[in-house]
Formats: structure tokens, sequence, C-alpha cells
């Protein structure tokens, strides 16, 4: 009887050919998956813009604060924001949950308020969102609705981090891009460039990015800090 087969030679260019394809369809596949990730965060993002503006109306048009003292605590911006989605999960990121350990980040300083979501992705615009200590102080006050001239313009929120020196670099998590969003409610994907690494609260490595000509007047910036005037 005649018996017919792959020979090896045939067996290893099948191989090489299987190879070939999972070398292209992976990095394809890759970046679907954080296509979705990407559009996650973007809707976590507008929720916490949203929320953010419910709490401005409930609050006679003042933006809340970075952070602040409550009692032996430290109090942050989601202490007051989340309680509008009742969500703490919208705090994170889902191409980077854990960036941020508030925890670790207040350890010093009598740790943070109960019911604060101890993870967070995102960092706040320190021109808006002004810390509380600090007005301590100064006795300033808070940043109101109408102190924002161009409210479409400015950055309210975004994938970042915190570094030792208290800067707030952007994160470009999502293929080179970071969702942010804006005083006026709407949400943003924005382009930055991988320019380095800088230190993160922790001592981590982290990634510095310089945000790209879609940011408007944050282009060429390492932080979405600062109002449009």
């Amino acid at each position: 009887m005649n018996r017919t087969g792959f020979t090896l030679i045939e067996l290893l260019v099948v191989i090489a050919i299987i190879a070939i394809l999972a070398a292209i369809l992976f990095p394809v596949f890759a970046r679907a998956r954080e296509k979705a990730r990407q559009t996650t965060c973007l809707s976590n993002v507008k929720q916490l813009v949203t929320a953010t503006g419910m709490y401005v109306s409930d609050n006679d048009g003042q933006f809340p604060m970075s952070a602040f003292p409550a009692g032996p605590y430290v109090a942050t911006f989601n202490t007051v924001v989340i309680p509008y989605v009742k969500n703490d999960q919208l705090a994170q990121c889902p191409s980077e949950p854990l960036a941020m350990d508030v925890v670790a980040m207040f350890a010093l300083y009598g740790g943070p308020y109960p019911g604060t979501p101890r993870y967070t992705s995102y960092t706040t615009n320190a021109a808006v969102f002004l810390n509380g200590y600090l007005l301590q102080l100064t006795g300033g006050t808070t940043v109101a609705e109408s102190d924002l001239p161009r409210p479409a313009d400015t950055i309210l929120l975004y994938d970042g981090n915190v570094t030792q020196t208290q800067q707030m670099p952007v994160q470009a998590r999502h293929n080179s891009v970071f969702n942010a969003g804006y005083a006026d409610g709407h949400v943003k994907s924005l382009a930055a460039q991988l320019v380095g690494t800088t230190t993160q609260f922790t001592g981590a490595t982290i990634p510095l990015y310089r945000i790209g000509a879609t940011g408007g007047y944050y282009q060429g910036m390492t932080e979405a800090q600062g109002i449009p005037q």
C-alpha cells in the first residue's frame, strides 16, 4: 500500500508560516485590546467629569479641592466626587488600574479619608482643583466655574500619575494616547510622545510623555496643568 504524508521540510514550512502570521497578528490583537480599554477609560473620564459638574452645581459653582484635611485623614477629589456615581472602579483606568495607591501616598499624613477609593489612575488639573492644605495657609478660596474663561479648552482630569516632586505627568497608556476630561463636560483622547522616564512618589520609574499638537493650550507640556486664558 502507498502511504502519503507530510515531509519534515513541509512541516517546518507550515510552522514557519504560522510563526510569521502570529508575529503579524499578535500586535494587531494587542492594539485592538488596548483600543477597547481606551474606550472604557474614556467612559470613566466622562462619568467623572459629569460627577464633577454635579458637585459644582451643588456647591455654589465651586470646584472641589484636589486634597484637603478631613479630621485626622486626607480627603481627595475622589472622596467627594465618586459618591455621585457610586462606583469606585471609575477612578481606575483599565490599562493601569493600580497606578496610584492613596494609602501609600498619604501614609505620612494620617491616611486617606474612609470611603476614598484606594486606587486611582487619574490626576487633576491643580490650577482648577486647588490644594486644600495650601488654602488653609493662604486663606484663599476654591476655583469657581466663572474663573474659567475657556471651559471647552480647560482640562479638568486625565490619565496621569504623581512624581516625588508632586508633578502630575500625563500617562499615554493607550497606544501613545491619553484621555482627558474638560470643564465644559466633553472628553477627548490626546496623543503624547514618550520622551523619557521620571520617578513616581513611591520611587518607582514611570514613563514621561510630552503632549502633542492635539493638546491645544497644553501642547508641549508633560502635565495638563493650567487654565487657558
